[in-house]
């Protein structure tokens, strides 16, 4: 590269030049001189080969100030003599945004500090790369020009190589003094606390252990690729024995946790996948080369998909790639890696298998990068209950094996070597909530009536057979919502009916007599499966799913409906219809439920004793109208999470507006009002499921509006049942009629002082 034509090229910046520079580098750390004396000499052939005015080297002290330790260029009186803030002038900005900064004119750049010691005066170009190792700013590498230029995006990639050079020699203790490398090292292994989202709720406290995917080094081309075909069927064959010995070893696992692996054994027997591997072979590549280009060729496939099914199964096949990799490469302890005792897995992705074949008493909590909540590995480990955050991708970088970590799967919270003070704080907050599950589970058997006698009735909610257990740790009344959902979503086909009535039987038996409302799969909009033709909808919440795609697919719903019907026989069968719009839909959704009931009686097939038919409530057109839905059916349940979305027109997964809007707010309030007293005159019970039980605050809310049936995720049934009976249901209605009406935005705060000088149980 030739960064600026104000000196004759010295040198070449091809692979030839790029040699030259690393064994000039490498001669300046070498030599017998101090330390000062080393940094100056790599500043010097930097800048010789870069070709700058002038090239520096700014250093990150322990009080987070840039100093200045290097240059060739500038006044070298500055050096140790200017210090920049964290975020002052452009050498700050590089450090604070992590980023590479690039100007033309440096002098009238927003950012620009004017340091006149430096005697930078007669200098426009800038060019900024940060120093970082293990995800934290050391320092940043100026290259600075006279001239006014535009650098190009190849010049800057070549700072960046040599900054990252230069960030590794900082750390290595080759080129600083003894303290100045253990300040750096001091820097590194600084406390982090990052913030991503939870996927599994929980608190787990361990060692952090990272699953790193394999890359053997190997050949690119093959001398025999007939050998290379053989050694590519042979690992093959040894990876399908290896996920089948896994499934065996997992034979417990039933339902959807099931289904996920026997979808992930389904890629490894692939004929397609293993097809592209051969022919990669026999166009002349090794077969590691082979695994590698076929893995390259389904990232960049799937990585562009909208559909969020076919991103997640990326992973799956990442995965089954890596341990191809690793079968080839010789390696027979796949997944056998040391744990601690108490293990934090960090890992960018992974698949289902990987999760499996770690030992469960050792593995305690995960961080995740690339994964969503129906993501095949999050439903096992949600089914283990392992809490997992993701969406923090730094933690790869911020973290080495060995550091002390927490896991904080209901905050979504990670924290990298914790001071003693959050470490003692956690463990308190694990051993507290330990304590409260324990007294929780003793008060199981209480009746959850509040303390003025007005009942309500506490469901739990579940999606796969491993829930069901919870029904009785809890003392849940039955369930309240059974999704059914997933079983439609990780397959690569439509559910067969016998799978299906596997899992709803296994539920039903599960749960001992209790009722269980099976709400028909809610796909379509936003969740689809590979096998569905759904379009592109600008707005799929609010487009073909829900009993709108039931109707218009019955080759999709009967089945189900055939499953349930068999799997309830001679029990009661609760089913429940999502995302019902309008009366009249109800009556097109029993035509179809009648049809299956006429078949299985001219099969002589055993049917349920009694069939209760609900409908949800998640739109304000069906809330409006919910008295004359309720007389067609034998139940309500209002799905608070959409109906809350739809009312305010807020995506509740928008960043930019979910937190915005408040249940608390006294219209919604109102809303809800009107609707449970328009439901109660026609006698129809009705529920509510929506992530707002899950907020004492909120909860309490609705029952002071007239709810009397909730269905909520199985770790709020015991909270929710103290705050129940900690309440005065009369007193807490007759304060929100009191103020449904008032112009706040939230009643969240004074409603909260309300329940706090009443007693109520708010934790």
């Amino acid at each position: 590269m030739s960064i600026e034509n104000t000196r004759p090229p010295h040198g070449g910046h091809g692979e030839q030049g790029i040699t030259v520079l690393l064994k000039r580098m490498r001669d300046a750390v070498a030599l017998d001189s101090s330390a000062q004396e080393r940094l100056d000499v790599l500043t010097k052939v930097i800048a010789s080969h870069v070709v700058a005015d002038v090239c520096s080297i700014y250093l990150r002290r322990p009080d987070d100030l840039l100093e200045l330790y290097s240059t060739e260029g500038l006044n070298p009186q500055a050096v140790h003599i200017t210090r920049m803030q964290w975020g002052e002038g452009l050498v700050g900005a590089v450090a604070q945004r992590h980023t590479p900064l690039v100007t033309s004119n440096a002098p009238k750049h927003p950012a620009f500090s004017y340091r006149p010691e430096t005697g930078e005066d007669p200098l426009q170009s800038f060019l900024g790369v940060p120093l970082i190792r293990s995800g934290k700013t050391l320092g940043v590498l100026v290259v600075q020009n006279k001239a006014p230029r535009e650098y190009t995006h190849e010049e800057i990639e070549a700072v960046q190589a040599v900054a990252t050079l230069l960030a590794e020699i900082a750390a290595s203790g080759e080129l600083l003094s003894q303290e100045e490398t253990e300040a750096v090292g001091a820097m590194l292994h600084r406390p982090e606390k990052l913030k991503g989202f939870g996927i599994v709720s929980g608190v787990a406290i361990g060692k952090a252990v990272f699953l790193q995917p394999p890359a053997p080094k190997h050949k690119v081309f093959a001398k025999d690729p007939a050998g290379d075909a053989a050694r590519l069927e042979e690992g093959l064959t040894d990876l399908r024995q290896s996920v089948d010995d896994m499934l065996a070893d997992n034979s417990s696992l039933s339902g959807v946790s099931r289904e996920v692996l026997e979808t992930y054994r389904l890629f490894a027997y692939d004929r397609g996948w293993k097809d592209r591997l051969r022919a990669a072979v026999f166009s002349g590549l090794t077969a590691e080369s082979a695994v590698e280009q076929v893995k390259a060729e389904n990232r960049a496939r799937l990585s562009q998909s909208r559909d969020p099914y076919l991103r997640e199964r990326l992973h799956d096949l990442d995965d089954l790639s890596n341990r191809l990799l690793r079968h080839l490469a010789g390696d027979k302890n796949i997944g056998k890696r040391a744990l601690y005792d108490e293990t934090i897995l960090i890992a960018r992705t992974m698949g289902p298998a990987e999760l499996l074949e770690y030992d469960r008493k050792r593995l305690k909590g995960l961080v995740l990068g690339e994964v969503s909540a129906t993501s095949h590995v999050a439903i096992v480990a949600r089914a283990l209950k392992i809490p997992m955050v993701t969406g923090a991708p730094e933690a790869m970088e911020l973290t080495e094996d060995g550091d002390q970590t927490i896991v904080d799967g209901d905050a979504g919270e990670i924290y990298v070597r914790p001071t003693a003070d959050v470490l003692d704080s956690y463990r308190t907050k694990k051993s507290r909530y330990q304590e409260l599950e324990a007294s929780y589970e003793s008060e199981k058997s209480l009746a959850s009536v509040s303390k003025d006698g007005v009942a309500v009735e506490i469901l739990m909610n579940a999606g796969l057979a491993l829930d069901m257990p919870f029904l009785e740790q809890t003392g849940a009344a039955g369930v309240g919502l059974f999704r059914t959902e997933l079983q439609f979503l990780i397959g690569s086909q439509l559910p067969s009916v016998a799978t299906q009535e596997t899992l709803y039987r296994e539920a039903l038996d599960l749960a001992d007599g209790k009722p269980v409302v099976f709400r028909t799969a809610d796909i379509g909009g936003d969740k689809t499966a590979p096998y569905m033709d759904h379009g592109n909808e600008i707005n799929p919440a609010m487009g073909w799913r829900g009993v709108r795609m039931a109707v218009d697919r019955p080759g999709m719903i009967r089945p189900q409906m055939r499953a349930l019907l068999s799997a309830a026989a001679e029990r009661t069968l609760w089913v429940m219809f999502p995302f019902v719009t309008l009366p009249g839909e109800i009556d097109d959704i029993r035509d179809l439920l009648d049809r299956e009931i006429d078949r299985a009686r001219r099969r002589d097939k055993a049917l349920p004793a009694d069939i209760k038919i609900g409908a949800m409530i998640e739109t304000p057109a069906s809330a409006w109208r919910a008295d004359l839905i309720a007389q067609k059916v034998d139940f309500l349940s209002v799905g608070g999470n959409d109906l809350a979305q739809f009312y305010f027109a807020a995506d509740r997964d928008s960043e930019r507006v979910q937190r915005r809007y408040d249940p608390m707010n006294p219209g919604f309030l109102s809303f809800l009002k009107n609707t449970v007293e328009k439901v109660s005159r026609t006698g129809t019970p009705l529920s509510y499921c929506g992530e707002q039980t899950a907020d004492p605050i909120t909860a309490a809310a609705l029952v002071g509006v007239g709810v009397r049936q909730f269905s909520l995720p199985a770790a709020f049934v015991g909270p929710f049942r103290r705050l129940v009976r900690s309440l005065e249901a009369k007193a807490v209605s007759d304060w929100l009629e009191a103020h449904l009406h008032a112009p706040e935005v939230t009643l969240r705060p004074a409603f909260a002082q309300f329940l706090k000088d009443s007693g109520a149980a708010l934790e």
